[in-house]
Order: structure tokens, then C-alpha cells, then sequence
């Protein structure tokens, strides 16, 4: 393979390993960068969710073929075959082996998300009052794909009013919320959830909170 094929082979696998890992993360960040411009439709990349397994493959084959290209033995050539190229120079070699780890390095950050952003978007419950009436329900909500999705949410039903905790549970897609009883405030919170791109509805399942 030529010398300037070969460079751009090195620079599509790594590029595409970059943005398969992205591609791969984008259900986790996606909602958190959402939340944090105040903009909706955070439970629409719940959907890459299902596929991240099979998109990280594709950043793993990548990634191999970038360490196979930049790290091989070029053919030797002898005789009659040989040509007058040169061969790559030490500091191409070195340039390629650094940006071959640097993209390493960024999709291994974003292979980490769903755990890392589950601790950054952790947030400590709203202290409650002496003597005020607090109650927990739980709210089924279809799209939660992992913890960053509590960030959207939290935020949505903190601007509703008397919201103390949120707890999600991924695996039966649903959410445990805190909060002062009103009137009208639970549908409230499911128009907000909804209004986020999650399916929510209320399951008429409400508990007052010891004390």
C-alpha cells in the first residue's frame, strides 16, 4: 500500500473509532447536555441505548486496524521489485503512534461514560423541613437507558415545585420521586417528564415517607 493510502487509512480508522465512541456514549451525555441548556427531547437518544454493545465492537475493530496499521513492518522489497520510496520518516512514525493513543485514550473516556456520568449527575436529596409532609411514588417512565438520565429529569421536576429525590430504577423503567403532595403535582411531574422525549404515566402507587 502506498505510503499516502496507507496515512489516510490511519487517520479514517482512528477517526471513525473516535466517532463510533461518541456515537456509542451520545444516550448518556446527550440528556445531560440538554439538561443543562434547558432543551427537551433528551429521552430521543434512549434509542441509540440498545445498540451501544454493537457500536463499541465497531469502535474495537477500528481501534485494532488503526494499531495494525501504524505499528506493521513495512514490506521489504528486494531486487528487481524495489522502488525508489522512501520509507516513513521516525517523526511520521512517532506523530501517528501519538495520535493512534490520543484517540485511544478519548474513546476509552467515552467507552467509561455511563459510570462516570452516573457519579458526576448524582445529586444529594432535598433536606426536608420539621414537620413537613413529604410522600414517595413511584412513576413508570419508558426510555431510561442509564444513570445521566436522572439529570433531565431532576431538573424538569425541580422546576414543577416540591421536589426532594429522585431515584431511577433502569431495570424496571421507572422513577422514585420525593416530593410535597399538591394538587395536580404528579401529573405536573409526568407532563414534564413527557415533555423531556420519555413515555411516563402515573401508576396510582404512592407512599408516605416515615419520618
Amino acid at each position: 500500500m502506498p505510503q499516502e493510502k496507507e496515512a489516510r487509512a490511519k487517520k479514517a480508522t482512528l477517526a471513525g473509532a473516535v466517532l463510533a465512541a461518541i456515537a456509542a456514549s451520545s444516550c448518556c451525555i446527550g440528556p445531560l447536555i440538554l439538561a443543562a441548556l434547558g432543551i427537551g427531547g433528551a429521552g430521543a437518544f434512549a434509542t441509540l441505548g440498545a445498540y451501544r454493545p454493537y457500536i463499541l465492537a465497531v469502535t474495537a475493530v477500528l481501534l485494532a486496524a488503526g494499531f495494525y496499521l501504524t505499528y506493521r513492518k513495512p514490506k521489504v522489497v528486494q531486487g528487481d521489485e524495489a522502488c525508489a520510496c522512501e520509507s516513513p520518516k521516525p517523526t511520521a512514525n512517532r506523530t501517528a503512534r501519538l495520535g493512534l493513543w490520543i484517540a485511544t485514550a478519548v474513546v476509552a473516556v467515552f467507552a467509561s461514560a455511563p459510570p462516570l456520568l452516573a457519579a458526576v449527575s448524582h445529586r444529594e436529596p432535598v433536606p426536608v423541613a420539621a414537620g413537613q409532609k413529604v410522600e414517595q411514588t413511584t412513576i413508570p417512565v419508558q426510555g431510561l437507558d442509564c444513570e445521566a438520565c436522572a439529570a433531565p429529569i431532576r431538573a424538569g421536576l425541580t422546576k414543577v415545585g416540591g421536589f426532594h429525590a429522585l431515584k431511577l430504577d433502569l431495570k424496571g423503567q421507572s422513577v422514585t420521586v420525593t416530593y410535597e403532595p399538591a394538587p395536580g403535582r404528579l401529573q405536573a411531574y409526568v407532563d414534564a417528564i413527557n415533555g423531556l422525549g420519555y413515555e411516563a404515566y402515573l401508576s396510582g402507587v404512592t407512599n408516605a415517607v416515615p419520618r
